[in-house]
């Protein structure tokens, strides 16, 4: 992997404005302590751009914004072929991990998911001549824990929101799906035998043990409300306490021993 691959999104994002100069480490510093004390307020994101406002210690609070820019149709193919060729990247954007190492795989193609620190653009109303200054470094903590929550953030940024991302990768799946069915094997070539017997021992497969979840519930927050849904509330308030719940239970049954009618 490329060293300028990051291979946590959270972390690379973080660090594409981190320069070892005590200034920038100052507003660092001073742009997460805002965050953390709820000051940044009224956070947008939209396609190639993200903005908030963050209170300082003036009356009026200041606009922030950040240009990401947006990759075209062309690329967006490249990369949407990239995640419909593997199911593990659907599986960890549903889970709320970023796909693990897409950009490695894109490397040959020229297309890059994450943005490289030269292609930002970060505006404030400040007077501060240090980039980033503390009110941009805020509204980079705040995108850095949107992204932790849903991945999805920065592919918005970057110019496909999740259900339009969705919606094409479900389409290259059919497309994919359509071509493999075209060139399968002819019924009458099918040996019905195999159907009960694996072709080889199952001893040498490895199957590892999957990244757990950032939440549980994670695909409720990321696929939204079922169609027709019409109730008061939605489907994530009312259901993610019940699958958070199966899931602690769950986690603890190994703890619980066998059942003591089985013994």
């Amino acid at each position: 992997m490329r060293a300028d691959v990051p291979s946590d999104w959270v972390e690379g994002w973080r660090a594409l404005v981190e320069r070892p100069d005590p200034q920038v480490a100052r507003r660092l510093h001073q742009g997460r302590a805002f965050q953390y004390a709820g000051r940044v307020s009224d956070l947008r994101i939209a396609v190639g751009i993200a903005s908030a406002r963050v209170q300082d210690d003036r009356a009026t609070p200041v606009p922030v914004e950040v240009v990401v820019p947006a990759l075209d149709d062309e690329a967006w193919a490249t990369v949407i072929d990239a995640l419909a060729g593997q199911v593990r990247h659907t599986a960890r954007l549903l889970a709320g991990h970023a796909p693990d190492s897409l950009d490695a795989e894109l490397e040959h193609t020229g297309v890059r998911v994450f943005p490289v620190r030269n292609e930002l653009v970060l505006s404030c109303d400040c007077a501060d001549d240090v980039w980033p200054c503390a009110h941009g470094a805020a509204l980079w903590e705040a995108l850095a824990e949107r992204i932790a929550e849903d991945p999805f953030t920065l592919l918005r940024l970057r110019g496909r929101g999740r259900e339009r991302l969705l919606g094409e990768l479900a389409d290259a799946r059919r497309r994919r799906a359509h071509g493999e069915r075209s060139s399968g094997v002819a019924i009458a070539d099918l040996d019905t035998a195999r159907w009960t017997r694996a072709r080889a021992g199952l001893d040498g497969v490895w199957v590892g043990e999957p990244d757990r979840p950032r939440s549980p519930a994670g695909p409720l927050r990321l696929l939204g409300d079922p169609p027709g849904w019409a109730g008061g509330m939605d489907a994530w308030g009312l259901l993610h306490p019940l699958v958070q719940g199966a899931a602690t239970w769950a986690e603890h049954l190994g703890d619980l021993g066998p059942d003591p009618e089985d013994a």
